[in-house]
């Protein structure tokens, strides 16, 4: 396996006021190392490991530049995949209580393994469909933090993340610079769903140059109504708030 990324691209993140120690650094690299040696049995990400610190890290803990969840939140990681970004935000902040998301039993399996060899406590892993869990009482607006990147086009992946945010908490969505426009499409389903929408632009270094982020961060002001998330098939055939 190739080396892992550049390390000195993660040195940036302490300018956003984060403070990583060296244990917590040791993490992130063993959770880096893990994934992507599972990686060669599982299709868990495209990025390459040269470019993992900035694509995978950096890109992750961009979130708790533009929010700081209150010590002891609930956090909810949406179609988690390998982890990302929910792992590298519970190593950065141990004291959030995690629970990853991912409706593929190989996934889940992979992420409980992981879970295990990083020592990481308060949490779980949850295998569902996200607009199924939604509906459970356990869940139900019951995360003061919700986080998701690479899931779906911003009207569907609100649909799935708000249902889950208690009144009070955030929804945070990593967009590209070049998804501008599909975040305000979906700014209706956004305002029906209960929330306010703030869009965030941040610059990070990562390996190969700069990246642009924008991060959906959405604000539960009230109650989303019962009938949300509908079915799966249904979402797909009729974004929520978009035209047809």
């Amino acid at each position: 396996m190739d080396a892992i990324g550049d390390w000195r691209v993660l040195a940036q993140v302490q300018a956003w006021g984060l403070s990583l120690t060296d244990s917590q650094r040791h993490a992130l690299q063993r959770y880096l190392e893990l994934l992507y040696a599972a990686n060669q049995q599982f299709n868990l990400t495209r990025v390459p490991p040269d470019e993992a610190v900035g694509r995978h890290l950096v890109d992750s803990l961009v979130l708790l530049w533009v929010d700081t969840p209150p010590v002891g939140a609930r956090l909810l990681d949406i179609g988690t995949g390998g982890g990302l970004p929910g792992i590298p935000l519970k190593i950065a902040r141990p004291d959030l209580y995690l629970t990853l998301l991912d409706s593929h039993g190989k996934t889940v399996a992979f992420l409980k393994a992981i879970w295990e060899q990083l020592g990481l406590a308060d949490g779980m892993v949850m295998q569902a469909r996200a607009e199924e869990w939604a509906h459970a009482a356990e869940a139900r607006e019951q995360f003061d933090r919700v986080v998701a990147r690479a899931v779906a086009k911003m009207p569907i992946l609100a649909e799935l993340m708000l249902p889950y945010v208690k009144v009070g908490g955030v929804a945070l969505a990593l967009k590209s610079a070049a998804e501008r426009h599909e975040i305000d499409q979906a700014r209706p389903a956004i305002a029906m769903l209960g929330c306010e929408l703030e869009i965030c632009e941040r610059v990070v270094n990562l390996e190969k140059g700069e990246m642009t982020r924008l991060i959906a961060k959405m604000h539960k002001v009230r109650p989303t109504e019962a009938r949300y998330p509908r079915r799966w098939s249904h979402i797909l055939r009729h974004p929520l708030g978009v035209a047809r």
